[in-house]
């Protein structure tokens, strides 16, 4: 762990989240004792889809030391790609839905302790997972999430938050249409499975640890792998995956990887999600990048 004194901090958020009025008295509690101890604040609003990472990048380049993600892991997913190879450190200051990174590095919500995180500046070195050519911090799915997350309606989810991605999953078990897929692991036979989590943290949203001996310091991603075909057999996954204990179930394979393949078979191209949010379909590649990001903590 380092401690890093952040001179210029520029706080990125989505004014379509959230309420405007709560919003702006959350980001002043922010600023405020920030610039009274002589520190540079600037609070910079996406327009549109992938702006957070174009701010993110733009004013890294400009010099500003860190890069405080305000939302939910989506927005610090975008946030994470404009940061990569500028130098600057990311924060990220939990206030979507899932928040998933504050769970894992037990990051507080409140502004005036958010203020105090950044004056102490405490910063660890973390790995960063590559799919493709987009980067994730903590996790990479395809199949049952992704398809889950894919469903799920965005009215419900700005109104309701978690509740509307358990509608979206009933749905999803209503219907049951997990289809197969190959993962390629580096020195083994491929593996068909039909839901696949690559994690580079030990939490997951909802509270499920899938890949629990995960930790954002590990140099590798904790793949695990599920190869049933039945809801029974995933219902019985998701439960013992609340305490970590899925690992020991049949048709559970779990391995560290620096990297490795995901690919369609036969006809079928399910979705892929990173940190939460839906990003294509297969093939994906998945490459573990050690010491990549200083992250506040």
């Amino acid at each position: 762990m380092v401690r890093l004194t952040f001179q210029r901090i520029a706080v990125i958020y989505n004014p379509a989240s959230g309420r405007p009025r709560e919003r702006e008295s959350l980001l002043e509690r922010l600023a405020a004792p920030l610039r009274a101890a002589g520190r540079t604040v600037t609070v910079c609003p996406t327009e549109r889809q992938g702006h957070a990472a174009d701010i993110a990048r733009a004013k890294a380049e400009a010099g500003y030391d860190l890069i405080l993600a305000y939302g939910g892991d989506g927005t610090m997913n975008e946030a994470l790609q404009g940061v990569m190879g500028t130098g600057a450190a990311l924060g990220f200051w939990p206030g979507g839905t899932a928040n998933v990174l504050a769970a894992e590095i037990r990051f507080p919500h409140r502004p005036e302790e958010v203020a105090q995180r950044i004056l102490a500046g405490r910063t660890q070195e973390v790995t960063v997972g590559r799919a493709n050519d987009r980067y994730f911090l903590l996790m990479a799915g395809v199949g049952l999430d992704a398809a889950v997350a894919g469903a799920v309606d965005p009215e419900l989810k700005r109104r309701f938050g978690k509740a509307a991605f358990a509608v979206a999953a009933m749905q999803f078990i209503w219907h049951w249409d997990l289809v197969p897929f190959q993962v390629h692991l580096d020195g083994e036979p491929p593996v068909v499975g039909r839901f696949v989590v690559a994690g580079n943290a030990r939490s997951y949203g909802g509270g499920f640890q899938f890949t629990p001996d995960a930790s954002l310091t590990d140099p590798y991603l904790d793949v695990c792998i599920f190869t049933a075909e039945t809801v029974g057999d995933y219902l019985r996954y998701v439960s013992a995956a609340l305490v970590g204990l899925h690992r020991n179930l049949p048709g559970v394979v779990y391995r560290k990887v620096r990297s490795a393949e995901i690919v369609a078979a036969a006809d079928h191209d399910p979705l892929t999600q990173l940190d939460g949010e839906v990003v294509g379909r297969l093939p994906m590649r998945l490459t573990a990048h050690p010491r990549a990001l200083r992250l506040l903590v």
